[in-house]
């Protein structure tokens, strides 16, 4: 019996994709790029309290259980970042008026102001970085990783309990 030739697949290009974004999460993620980060936005905050002060930002007001479930994180993860957040005067806790007992968090005017300027700083960096490229590119670049960090929420969105 003949062979059949097997068409080959189509090339992918998903490779490619998480590489990128593997090299983007790394960079982001280096202590010394936050470290940079930091010293430019005057800011003296550790990686986990800031990484609580923006994600807060965008769910408030929330329960801090309810944040901890979104994050898919134990509340015994962020309790102490919450706490320290507090003590600095960048959250604040509110009644929830559904349930007198538990509290709702938000970010504070100084919360907000902190965030303005480390958006600002991280910005500028990006800024810094993609200097040479041509307005089309970054403009390519913004709409495409824009949809794909959507249809990514999407996807943790559809696996929250």
């Amino acid at each position: 019996m003949k062979a059949v030739p097997v068409a080959a697949a189509p090339p992918s290009n998903v490779g490619d994709i998480q590489h990128a974004i593997d090299m983007i999460v790394a960079w982001s993620t280096r202590n010394d790029v936050y470290q940079e980060a930091m010293r430019r936005a005057k800011c003296g905050l550790p990686q986990g309290p800031v990484w609580l002060l923006v994600r807060l930002s965008k769910s408030e007001p929330i329960r801090l259980s309810e944040l901890a479930a979104a994050l898919g994180v134990d509340n015994s993860t962020l309790t102490p970042q919450a706490q320290r957040l507090e003590r600095a005067g960048l959250i604040a806790r509110k009644p929830d008026p559904c349930d007198r007992r538990a509290a709702l968090l938000h970010v504070t005017r100084t919360g907000r102001a902190v965030l303005a300027r480390l958006h600002k700083t991280r910005a500028g960096m990006f800024d810094e970085i993609l200097a040479g490229w041509p307005e089309c590119d970054r403009a390519q670049a913004a709409e495409v990783l824009t949809r794909l960090a959507g249809q990514l929420e999407s996807w943790i969105l559809d696996r929250t309990p």
